[in-house]
């Protein structure tokens, strides 16, 4: 049993029995029966060795303390719910609108969630907590997450290599062909670039990511503006990652080849 079930409000019961309005739905899990006897299965695959390493990251408590406050009416807490995206992604990477059916095949406790909880992971639902997760996952959060996976994990951060790529996408997107804001945070442009996909006629955004020499771990990542050039990234990941690794003599990278960086902290 998780941290999380240890939060909650000690109760004998499960939250639909404690005046929580639930709609129907089927039951969690596989059912078959004959004559007076019910049996139900649940899947359990690779959850649990995920669990144990999000556990070690310390992913839940810091999503709690840079996600904004929930609603006090919101039955799902959000935080929980986009634990449940995060495992989707390494396990399966279903659409939004059928992680509620592939949570569903699992244990409950599994997610740490109730039973009556497990039908209350809708799109809808999640789509809310990707909203809070775009306003709550600040550089502050990637920065804490990737210490405590640093010390957890033992992990080198004397090596670092930064290199980006064009997420190319295919429509007008007119709302987001200029720089702006939404909910009190900067929004890049999708626009036209050099597109690394040799596609000139697509917008794009671009994607910087950082990892570690040390099995290349990712410790840090960012999107900016289609029209962006590389060389003008390099200085804002420059200053964060001096931070991660604590080193105060951050002059300047170690080196570059061509648009990648390699950052020597040693």
């Amino acid at each position: 049993m998780s941290r999380r079930r240890s939060k909650r409000p000690k109760s004998s019961s499960p939250p639909a029995q404690r005046g929580r309005k639930r709609r129907p739905r089927p039951e969690p899990g596989k059912q078959a029966a004959t004559g007076p006897f019910t049996l139900r299965t649940f899947d359990v695959g690779a959850l649990p060795l995920v669990n144990h390493i999000l556990d070690r990251m310390g992913l839940e408590d810091l999503l709690e303390e840079h996600l904004p406050p929930d609603d006090p009416r919101t039955e799902l807490p959000t935080s929980q719910a986009i634990l449940v995206l995060v495992r989707n992604v390494l396990l399966s990477r279903e659409p939004i609108y059928g992680v509620g059916d592939w949570a569903a095949r699992f244990a409950p406790d599994l997610f740490d969630l109730w039973e009556n909880e497990v039908p209350l992971l809708s799109d809808d639902r999640l789509g809310h907590s990707l909203v809070a997760a775009f306003l709550g996952v600040v550089p502050q959060l990637v920065l804490a997450l990737t210490k405590n996976v640093r010390v957890e994990f033992k992990l080198s951060l004397d090596e670092l290599h930064n290199d980006s790529t064009t997420v190319t996408f295919y429509g007008a997107y007119t709302d987001a062909a200029e720089e702006g804001q939404r909910g009190g945070r900067q929004t890049p442009a999708i626009t036209w670039g050099h597109n690394k996909d040799h596609r000139p006629d697509l917008k794009q955004l671009l994607y910087i990511l950082t990892v570690t020499n040390d099995g290349a771990v990712p410790v840090y990542f960012t999107a900016a503006s289609g029209n962006m050039a590389d060389d003008r990234t390099h200085v804002a990941t420059w200053d964060l990652l001096c931070q991660l690794a604590g080193n105060a003599d951050c002059s300047r990278p170690n080196c570059e080849i061509g648009a990648a960086e390699i950052f020597d902290f040693r």
